[in-house]
C-alpha cells in the first residue's frame, strides 16, 4: 500500500511552496498541526516539531511516533471533518488539496501549500514551514545539513558513471506491468548526485511503463528494484537471467522527497558500490 502511495504521490504532486490561505504569521500560540502528505509530516519533524503535529494523513509513518495520531483521510481524501475537529492552528496541504483547502479557509482554519519534486523543493518546504511555525533557525540547520549531505556525495562520485535502471513497480513474481523512474523525478535527482547514470534519461514521461525488450536495449548495469514485488528471499529471483547487478531498496525516501537526504544519498551510494 505504502509503494503504491508513494508512486501516486509523485505523480500527482506539483505546486510551489509557500501558498497560504492567509499570508499572515502564525498566531502566538502553541501551534497545532496537521499534515495531508507523509512527506509534509516529514518536514514538520525535521524541524524538530512532531510534538506539535495533532493529525497526519493515513500513509505518514514517520518519524514513529507519528502512527499514533488521529488520522485525517487519505492523501488523496483527506477528512474535512475530523481536521476541523482537531482544531489546527495549521494544516500543510499540496495542490490536490486546493478544494479541501479552500473550505478550510472557510472554516477559519490557515493551511499552507508545499510541493516536494525535487532537493531545492524540499529545502524551499523547510523554511515555508519554519517560518510559519517559529522554527526558522532549526530550518536554516536542517538546509546546511542537505546541503553538506550532497557535497559530500558529489565529492565521492565515481569516475566511470555506472548505467542505472530504476523500478518503481512491477507484478508479483515476475516483471510484467514495468513502471520505471525517468528523468526528472525525485530518485533521478539523487542519482545524478551519487554519480549514477540513469539509462531511461530520454524518457517521454516522468514515470514511463516499459517492456523487458525495452530493459534489455538500454543495456544497465544496475538494476535498483524499488518495488514491493522485490521483497522478501525471492524478491529478485524473475531478474536472474537479465545481464545486470541488481538491488533491492526499501527506503521510502527515496522516492518521496524528504528531508532525509544524507540517508538517502547514502543508500544510493552504497548500493552503486555493491559488487
Amino acid at each position: 500500500m505504502a509503494v503504491r502511495w508513494l508512486l501516486g504521490f509523485t505523480l500527482v504532486v506539483a505546486v510551489a511552496c509557500g501558498k497560504s490561505a492567509e499570508d499572515k504569521p502564525a498566531p502566538a500560540t502553541t501551534p497545532r498541526l496537521i499534515s495531508l502528505t507523509p512527506s509534509a509530516t516529514e518536514v514538520v519533524a525535521a524541524l524538530g516539531s512532531a510534538q506539535f503535529l495533532v493529525g497526519v494523513d493515513e500513509y505518514s509513518e514517520f518519524p514513529a511516533e507519528v502512527k499514533a495520531l488521529p488520522k485525517v483521510g487519505s492523501f488523496t481524501t483527506p477528512n474535512l471533518e475530523e481536521i476541523v475537529r482537531l482544531s489546527p492552528t495549521l494544516v500543510i496541504v499540496d495542490d490536490i488539496h486546493a478544494t479541501a483547502a479552500g473550505a478550510l479557509h472557510d472554516a477559519g482554519i490557515r493551511t499552507v501549500e508545499c510541493k516536494m519534486h525535487t532537493l531545492p523543493d524540499v529545502k524551499s518546504a523547510l523554511r515555508t514551514v519554519g517560518e510559519k511555525i517559529g522554527k526558522a533557525a532549526e530550518a536554516d540547520a536542517v538546509v546546511a545539513k542537505i546541503e553538506a549531505a550532497v557535497d559530500a556525495a558529489n565529492a565521492k562520485r565515481p569516475a566511470k558513471r555506472p548505467r542505472v535502471l530504476i523500478i518503481i513497480d512491477r507484478e508479483a513474481g515476475g516483471l510484467g506491468n514495468l513502471i520505471a523512474a525517468g528523468t526528472g523525478t525525485y530518485i533521478d535527482e539523487l542519482l545524478a548526485v551519487v554519480g549514477g547514470a540513469n539509462v531511461l534519461a530520454g524518457a517521454a514521461v516522468k514515470y514511463p511503463k516499459i517492456s523487458m525488450e525495452e530493459v534489455l536495449r538500454a543495456q544497465p548495469e544496475v538494476i535498483l528494484d524499488l518495488s514491493y514485488a522485490a521483497r522478501g528471499d525471492k524478491g529478485l529471483e524473475p531478474w536472474k537471467d537479465v545481464k545486470a547487478r541488481t538491488v533491492t531498496l526499501q527506503e521510502p525516501f527515496l522516492i518521496a522527497p524528504s528531508p532525509r537526504v544524507d540517508a538517502a544519498l547514502a543508500v544510493l551510494t552504497a548500493a552503486l558500490a555493491q559488487r
